[in-house]
């Protein structure tokens, strides 16, 4: 079985998420306000994902825009969801997209695993080769 799982998140949430983990990362962050977020996805024929640019705007008028790669803003989406408790697969891809021009965040499992092929050993066993002897007492009750 394979699982797919969407989050899609505000450009407020985002933001939110940027910058709480580059607090705690202690990572530079331009004084001011956020003033814009834009989402640019590479083109080509290997897409390398999607570069998030923050615009601040300073209280003297002057702006500073920040590019974010795609590994900076996944880990804080990731961040930001542990910190809400919404339970994220460990053993998982996450990718990030775009969708209708809202970030989100792609969960995927067991995409890259080939199918496991599942032997039913009890049946491959000969009647009378002692199956029902190994029962406990508890399970051997119709006998």
């Amino acid at each position: 079985m394979k699982e797919l799982r969407c989050l899609v998140f505000t450009d407020q949430e985002v933001v939110r998420a940027v910058l709480d983990r580059r607090r705690r990362v202690k990572d530079t962050l331009p004084t001011g306000t956020v003033s814009k977020v834009v989402y640019h996805r590479h083109e080509g024929s290997e897409p390398e994902g999607i570069e998030t640019r923050l615009t601040v705007t300073d209280d003297d008028g002057s702006v500073t825009e920040l590019a974010l790669p795609d590994t900076e803003v996944t880990a804080a989406l990731v961040g930001y969801c542990m910190g809400r408790r919404i339970p994220l697969p460990v053993a998982s891809d996450k990718i990030l997209h775009l969708i209708n021009g809202a970030l989100t965040l792609m969960i995927t499992m067991n995409f890259n695993k080939a199918p496991r092929l599942v032997v039913n050993t009890a049946a491959a066993e000969a009647p009378g080769s002692g199956t029902a002897d190994r029962l406990s007492p508890k399970r051997r009750v119709g006998r």
